[in-house]
């Protein structure tokens, strides 16, 4: 019985973003925000719920990962702290479904403290105010009894009802990334603000479940299981509304009544109000020029704004705005000059690469990562060949967790060794969201061929500058070699606008390509790797 509950719930659940979603948002910074949908949290069984939730990317961010929007419903265990993603569905700018992908293996996830998680958690497992499961099923069951009491002439009609319903459920089911995509570890989350929005957003909604149309509406009721606010269970005064038509016929007598009083008090205030409308009337033009004139700081505060956002370039504005390279004019000696915006490229006294010596051998923790299997998209923007995969990738440490972006490829090595070059490296690149960056880099040499970089090379676009997303994933956890020792410092993007406080973990050991693989690469970029920083008397801590 537990687990048809469960079944039921779910199917509940998929179906429900079909209807209007009463989105919550749970966190936003610069390149994404996440958010829960109210109206889909239903209890599947004691101390558990499922919702759907999701992960809504910048426009910039948008454009290099090659979807919009991540949908995911998660199971909640609101006892044990943890959670569990069903289903992911990716959504672009018009929110058209470009993949759909069902969990065959949950994965479970503990709530951290502090984090996006714990904020969606906490979003969901509120006590509810609304009827639980149980009582659903009851209400369901009364519906199908009475439908069953119906006229037949009705039956065509809530066929009809129920399949255009199915319909559109088929057609707009969302999908929420773990919006635990949440995989980062984020301090702050504004569920207040959310608060104050959603009464406001389910009062219509409660209303709109006429008890005739109980089956028709079985999916609406459950919706409206959704939040988790006390002061949703009073508001459903639907009987006394279906009452009232029948008393309104009595009630004209007495409104009758004062109808003749207030209509000497219209022809008292037309008269004033009718007079001074002409004046205002002709002022009101007077005054729109002037407006316009006057709000035309309004630009100039935006294109600041803009300029301030501009100041620390998305990777892929810098691909396709000003022209750099790493040989020539453009080469890295003048990155610097090449744009204001660049000049840490010049100035900054921490950047990457380096070659990493003089450090200190310690007891580093391991780095936690936890990579799954990923559809991805694979880009050559004109300086490398770069793959961006979905949310569900994580990599933690020093008490932080970073959710893998995108990864790329140079040659030769950009780091060194003790003054050791190698034939390539990758770089995995990470976000959490407070913006900070955090770069794995997994060192390359000639010897066996890799299978995932093999998927890679099948799949190159034939332009540059254009991207392509195969029909096949990958799993970034195999590009990582199987010794866990790895250097560590502080460092900077080796590409413009060089922006500092990045974390770098450079893995100790290498992966191997065959000269096969590392051809093909070579064809496309046979030099592609900023040269040697100066360390700067820098920390650099390396595992023993």
């Amino acid at each position: 019985m537990k687990h048809r509950i469960l079944f039921t719930v779910m199917a509940l659940a998929v179906a429900l973003p079909a209807a209007a979603a009463d989105w919550a948002m749970i966190v936003k910074d610069k390149t994404r925000r996440i958010e829960i949908d109210r109206d889909s949290v239903l209890q599947s069984d004691p101390g558990t719920k499922v919702a759907w939730g999701r992960i809504v990317l910048s426009a910039q961010d948008a454009e290099e990962a090659g979807y919009s929007t991540v949908k995911a419903l998660n199971r909640y265990d609101c006892k044990r702290r943890n959670f569990s993603t069903i289903k992911r569905v990716y959504l672009d700018a018009a929110n058209h479904v470009i993949r759909e992908e069902r969990v065959t293996e949950e994965r479970i996830i503990e709530v951290n403290p502090r984090s996006v998680d714990e904020g969606l958690w906490r979003e969901v497992c509120r006590p509810p105010a609304a009827m639980d499961v149980a009582s659903l099923a009851e209400a369901a069951s009364k519906a199908a009894a009475a439908q069953k009491t119906r006229p037949e002439k009705n039956a065509p009609e809530a066929a009809s009802v129920r399949h255009a319903d199915q319909t559109r459920a088929a057609d707009q089911q969302p999908t929420t990334t773990q919006v635990a995509d949440s995989h980062a570890a984020a301090p702050h989350a504004p569920a207040p603000v959310v608060e104050h929005a959603a009464p406001a957003a389910k009062a219509p909604q409660t209303t709109a479940l006429p008890a005739d149309q109980v089956e028709v509406q079985t999916l609406g009721k459950g919706q409206s299981l959704l939040p988790p606010i006390p002061s949703f269970g009073p508001k459903t005064p639907a009987a006394p509304m279906a009452e009232s038509p029948e008393a309104k016929p009595t009630m004209p007598d007495p409104v009758a009544a004062p109808t003749p009083a207030p209509k000497p008090a219209p022809v008292v205030v037309a008269a004033p109000v009718v007079k001074p409308a002409p004046p205002v009337m002709r002022a009101a033009p007077k005054p729109a020029p002037r407006v316009v004139r006057a709000s035309r700081p309004k630009p100039a505060a935006i294109k600041v704004a803009m300029l301030e956002e501009t100041h620390e370039p998305s990777t892929a504005e810098v691909h396709k705005s000003i022209h750099w390279d790493y040989e020539g004019v453009g080469g890295p000696a003048r990155w610097g000059q090449l744009n204001p915006a660049w000049k840490t490229c010049d100035t900054g006294k921490r950047q990457s690469p380096i070659d990493i010596r003089d450090g200190i051998r310690v007891d580093l923790e391991p780095i936690k990562f936890d990579y799954v299997p990923t559809y991805f998209r694979i880009l050559n923007n004109g300086h490398t060949v770069q793959v961006s995969v979905g949310p569900g990738n994580t990599m933690s440490v020093m008490g932080r967790t970073f959710d893998l972006v995108q990864f790329h490829f140079h040659r030769p090595s950009e780091e060194r060794v003790n003054g050791r070059g190698f034939d390539m490296v990758a770089h995995l690149v990470h976000k959490d969201l407070d913006g900070r960056l955090a770069v794995v880099a997994v060192l390359i040499e000639r010897g066996e061929s890799h299978p995932l970089v093999q998927t890679l090379w099948n799949n190159l676009p034939l332009e540059k500058h254009h991207d392509y997303a195969p029909a096949v994933s990958v799993n970034a956890a195999e590009l990582l070699p199987q010794a866990p020792e790895y250097y560590t410092y502080m460092g900077s993007l080796t590409t413009p606008p060089c922006s500092e406080d990045v974390l770098w973990m450079v893995m100790k050991q290498p992966i191997t390509l065959s000269s096969e693989q590392i051809a093909i690469f070579q064809r496309l970029y046979p030099m592609n790797a900023r040269p040697v920083q100066a360390a700067n008397d820098r920390l650099i801590k390396g595992s023993r």
